[in-house]
């Protein structure tokens, strides 16, 4: 037993020397990041879902579940999905947007953990890098939010806009 806590003291030593770079909190660290809300958010979003619908997400957990409710206010679990931690920081701001399109710089901004000036800077620097990593995030979405009956439409040089899918492409 001492051994081994001989060779943790030395390891410990030997890791402090090593640098450090510093990762983008994931979204299960939402209380570090400040910009990831801890709470459930209900959604009711008008013109996507049926009246008697709600999306909840729960960022901590990165998953959506789409609620249906009874007129007795019964509610019936409809779909649910999981988002990688890339999708769940693009998602939250795309839905809070709705009915209005979700600019770059705010996608950026979140999925970085960026303020609007440092997103939008980066935009001005170096476009095509930093949409690229907003474009994958978007991407990862197209299975999750299909379940619920949505879909992500690029506004052209602008931002993305959550959308229903229509009758003809479901």
């Amino acid at each position: 037993m001492g051994r081994l806590s001989v060779s943790l003291r030395e390891q410990r030593r030997e890791s402090s020397t090593i640098p450090v770079m510093r990762m983008n909190p994931s979204a299960n660290d939402h209380h570090a990041q400040g910009n990831q809300p801890e709470a459930l958010l209900h959604l009711s979003l008008a013109g996507l879902l049926s009246p008697d619908q709600k999306l909840v997400i729960n960022p901590s957990m990165r998953a959506a579940t789409l609620f249906s409710y009874t007129p007795e206010g019964e509610a019936q679990i409809m779909a649910q999905q999981q988002f990688s931690p890339n999708g769940m920081r693009v998602l939250i701001p795309l839905l809070q947007a709705y009915p209005n399109y979700c600019p770059y710089e705010t996608l950026l901004a979140a999925l970085f953990s960026l303020t609007l000036d440092e997103a939008r800077r980066q935009l001005r620097e170096i476009r095509e890098i930093a949409l690229r990593s907003v474009r994958r995030a978007i991407g990862s979405l197209a299975i999750g939010l299909r379940a619920f009956g949505l879909h992500v439409r690029s506004v052209r040089s602008t931002g993305y806009l959550v959308e229903a899918i229509s009758k003809e492409t479901a």
